[in-house]
């Protein structure tokens, strides 16, 4: 999940919530990745760049669909989140850019069209292992 853990230079480090409207039948959960397509929130995946966080849980139905809570991203946000290794994995580079995970609560080793900046690897390169925390920013 993407846990925003400061804002750089930011009065306050807590993000500002907001709650607009959902995509119907679409599971949403706390942390994920998302952005907005056709006025409604949908989850960001690979190389699209999130410009959302969620701040809840929820199901959306086919119809009747309430609004979500989350909060927009500012690239001045520092996120901790969990990293998905390829069969082949490659080491954490700060200054890399990866992709958002298909889940769209971490993302991926795999560079070639990535939207998240690595900030800090902090000990994703030990072990390689999948859900090791990294530290990015979404510019």
């Amino acid at each position: 999940m993407f846990n925003c853990k400061k804002i750089i230079n930011g009065r306050i480090n807590v993000p500002e919530t907001e709650s607009l409207p959902t995509t119907a039948s679409e599971v949403y959960k706390e942390g994920e990745a998302l952005v907005l397509s056709s006025g409604k929130l949908t989850k960001a995946s690979g190389t699209t760049k999130p410009t959302h966080i969620s701040l809840a849980d929820y199901t959306a139905p086919a119809s009747g669909q309430k609004d979500l809570p989350c909060y927009r991203i500012a690239p001045n946000m520092v996120f901790e989140v969990p990293v998905s290794f390829s069969e082949t994995a490659v080491a954490i580079v700060v200054g890399s850019k990866l992709k958002v995970d298909t889940d769209g609560l971490g993302v991926t080793d795999v560079t070639t069209g990535g939207v998240i900046t690595v900030v800090d690897a902090l000990d994703a390169n030990t072990n390689k292992s999948n859900g090791d925390l990294i530290s990015v920013i979404v510019e």
